[in-house]
């Protein structure tokens, strides 16, 4: 079997595995996929990044869920966690990923020019020197997921501007915002969704401004806001506009498998995230109260920055050289 024809095989294999979410099996066979490719043209694919980089995401992810059971007490709170983690990835999947499977038919076509890659990475695995390699901490799967996504990510902005090609790459950037927001760098995070929603209203927006990806990039941009106080709008904002796109494309194209359901869930959240705000917002101005009480102010009678900065009239004036000779003769006298 030539090389061309082995990487065929080995895609197929993959996607069939992937499909069957066994994602050890499939991460197995796309990293021989990228190997094979590497040493056959002497560059690296993007789209073989790109699956081999997405396998082990999920890896990562089947892990993490394991090991989680494993640290959770048994009895009833098991079957709610379970449940309002059905419930949060019924709410993070608004559309199907890219097929694997397709890959292996577009071999011939995807060589892509790649005559430096690497450069540094926020998720490296970085040591200083001297230390025994032994010793060292071996990099978590979310780790080298992000590493083979980001060597993706920018082997595909070295290519044409095509719209294949920026559809891929609004893939990549949302599932490494996904490997960000799992592993709590929130701004990375941010960063990668808001790439992502760029690309995906370039790509979508034109003919179809309430394409469902749009609506999933809105709703994830959401999630990460939720975690930064200071970006409690923005957060209410994004997740705003997911609930108006989601309503406009029901009323436009009709209800899609689970819409109806989703659209309410995600106008709960939305009044659930006000609420809390409100509740913010109380507690604020009552601490401000409290404040002032503790001041000895009288409360409404200054406004707030008065309030705040002018203390002067609980500040004893020093006197003058003056007034100290003038108030010692009169005790004198």
């Amino acid at each position: 079997m030539g090389s061309r024809e082995e990487i065929k095989h080995l895609l197929a294999e993959a996607a069939k595995f992937y499909a069957a979410k066994d994602y050890e099996k499939s991460t197995n066979l796309y990293s021989e996929v990228n190997a094979l490719h590497d040493a056959l043209t002497g560059t690296s694919s993007a789209d073989y990044l790109f699956l081999y980089g997405k396998s082990l995401y999920q890896l990562a992810l089947s892990q993490s869920e394991v090991f989680g059971k494993d640290e959770e007490p048994v009895g009833d709170e098991d079957d709610s966690d379970e449940e309002e983690s059905s419930k949060k990835n019924e709410l993070y999947q608004f559309s199907e990923a890219l097929a694997e499977g397709d890959e292996a038919e577009k071999e011939d076509g995807a060589q892509q020019e790649n005559e430096e890659v690497g450069g540094e990475l926020p998720c490296g695995n970085e040591h200083e020197e001297g230390h025994d390699e032994d010793q060292e901490e071996e990099p978590s799967e979310f780790e080298n997921a992000w590493e083979i996504l980001e060597l993706a990510r920018s082997v595909y902005e070295k290519q044409p501007e095509e719209t294949e090609t920026l559809r891929k790459l609004s893939e990549t950037y949302d599932i490494l915002g996904e490997i960000s927001l799992e592993t709590e760098n929130f701004p990375q995070a941010k960063q990668d969704f808001e790439k992502c929603l760029e690309l995906r209203q370039t790509i979508y927006g034109p003919d179809d401004a309430t394409h469902r990806l749009i609506i999933e990039s809105y709703y994830k941009l959401s999630l990460v806001l939720e975690f930064d106080p200071n970006d409690a709008k923005a957060c209410q904002e994004n997740l705003r506009k997911a609930v108006e796109l989601l309503g406009a494309r029901i009323k436009e194209k009709g209800a899609e498998e689970g819409d109806d359901g989703l659209l309410e869930e995600l106008k709960l959240k939305l009044k659930e995230l006000k609420t809390t705000e409100a509740s913010l917002n109380v507690i604020k101005q009552q601490s401000v109260a409290q404040i002032k009480e503790a001041l000895g102010m009288p409360l409404g009678s200054q406004s707030e920055s008065t309030a705040v900065n002018d203390l002067t009239s609980m500040v004893k004036k020093r006197k003058s050289k003056s007034e100290k000779d003038t108030a010692s003769k009169k005790q004198k006298n």
